[in-house]
């Protein structure tokens, strides 16, 4: 080589971060197009095309009405059926005409059928309201008389009896929509930790109870060892039509809520009525409103923050009957709840209640996503060293490190910046023996944020011709 000058070019001197999960989830749950493996949604028109009708599309629809971000979504097919009610008729009825039902219905749905126009089969007319969503008015079909209601999975049989329907007539029947095992629930979940995708958290679709929950918490807490740092959410029961709100209230506080304690599981205990974007209003767990909420914020702001607003399609709580004493106690147990706030209008997140012990420093979920992105990326700064060497001083400890303390923080001093975290900072003990072990220890310290959860005010009257504080 000729005589000259020439420049070595080094990487990873400027402490540029990696890609950043934030608001990035993944979702597991039953769906009517399940089998397809790990699919990608982003935009909440799609979802019914790629998932079909479902548990697992509602919470998907309804977190992407509120966020846009990215989901990862594995749909199943729910080996547990989902069941169909009787058909009441309506009490003011005045035909002979019956209907009778059938099929594996999708997903939950409250189903009202009214009689149009008068007559039996093939001359009838009839329309079939799901979830408050109108259907088209249709003409009652020849013998056999079935009609499978489109996207439900659920057949009608008219059955016209003796003189036939009647203008006016209406019929009504309720379906509960097919549900997973619990090992099918963990295989997905598996499929998705498998993926090392760059999430946040993995959102289960459907109700499931304490023994899920704690082996949904095992799950969370391995990937943590493999450097996937991560939370799960699931969704508790709704109220039975033979319970109270107390009685509801009571089990799942006690009997129900169990032993599990998971500073990376989180329950919701919520129900909201929903107005769906295609215009059905249905009672839906909160889980879907809540995961949109919270991919909608920063690491840092709390789902319940008021100054985020309500939660848009919420149209009711649920169950009613539900007032604050029993959020209180949803609460202190570790659910997420909603709840109306006097003087405002709307339904809002409670808070954002990890399943901790008392006193963990992650008893909400905003502490947890932060440390989460912290570790994440603090990582990612310090994989450029691996392997490299290091001066020892006399003492053994590492000498001329000062970059790579530098490229640790880094990370920290962007989330400052960011407003995430008060304060971040990188230690390295002395007195190390990295000649015998190859191991650098370092110390990670955050200062987070703090949380204005309550206001106390002093308030009375002032007579400034008294002088001073009245």
């Amino acid at each position: 080589m000729l005589p000259g000058v020439r420049s070595v070019i080094k990487d990873g001197a400027l402490g540029v971060l990696g890609s950043d999960a934030t608001g990035v989830f993944a979702a597991v749950g039953v769906a009517e197009k399940y089998g397809q493996g790990i699919v990608t949604l982003t935009d909440v028109s799609k979802v019914d095309e790629v998932l079909g009708d479902g548990p697992l599309r509602d919470l998907i629809v309804s977190a992407l009405s509120i966020a846009k971000t990215t989901v990862y979504a594995v749909a199943l097919e729910g080996t547990i059926a989902g069941t169909l009610s009787t058909v009441t008729p309506g009490a003011g009825n005045t035909g002979t005409g019956s209907i009778s039902v059938s099929g594996s219905p999708r997903n939950e749905y409250d189903i009202s059928i009214e009689i149009i126009s008068s007559g039996g089969l093939n001359e009838a007319t009839f329309r079939a309201t799901v979830d408050g969503l109108l259907g088209r008015i249709l003409t009652i079909p020849a013998a056999p008389g079935t009609y499978l209601i489109p996207g439900t999975g659920i057949t009608l049989t008219f059955l016209p009896g003796a003189s036939g329907f009647v203008a006016g007539d209406t019929f009504s029947f309720r379906a509960t929509a097919p549900a997973a095992t619990n090992a099918e629930v963990l295989a997905a979940v598996d499929t998705i930790l498998e993926a090392k995708l760059d999430i946040e958290w993995i959102a289960v679709a459907g109700v499931s109870d304490a023994p899920l929950w704690a082996a949904l918490a095992a799950k969370a807490d391995v990937a943590a060892e493999s450097y996937q740092y991560l939370f799960i959410v699931a969704q508790a029961r709704y109220k039975t039509d033979t319970e109270t709100v107390d009685q509801w209230v009571t089990a799942l506080t006690t009997t129900e809520r169990g032993s599990v304690a998971s500073t990376r599981l989180q329950v919701c205990a919520g129900w909201i009525e929903e107005s769906d974007p295609n215009g059905q209003v249905d009672i839906r767990p909160l889980i879907g409103a809540y995961c949109g909420k919270l991919a909608a914020r920063s690491v840092h702001q709390g789902p319940d923050a008021v100054r985020f607003g309500a939660i848009a399609a919420a149209t009711a709580l649920k169950p009613d009957g539900i007032n604050d004493g029993h959020i209180e106690a949803l609460k202190n147990a570790g659910y997420v709840t909603a709840r109306t706030i006097i003087g405002l209008n709307g339904i809002y997140i409670t808070s954002g209640q990890m399943m901790s012990e008392q006193g963990s420093d992650f008893d909400v979920v905003e502490r947890r996503r932060v440390m989460d992105k912290a570790c994440r990326q603090v990582r990612a700064a310090q994989l450029f060293w691996v392997n490299d060497a290091v001066k020892i001083g006399k003492d053994g400890s590492p000498e001329g490190i000062k970059m790579l303390i530098a490229q640790s923080e880094s990370p920290l001093k962007t989330m400052i910046t960011n407003g995430e975290i008060s304060d971040g900072y990188v230690v390295v003990p002395d007195g190390q023996n990295i000649l015998s072990t190859k191991k650098l220890i370092t110390k990670v310290r955050i200062v987070p944020l703090g949380k204005v959860s309550y206001i106390e005010n002093e308030i009375a009257y002032s007579n400034p011709a008294l002088g001073g504080e009245a």
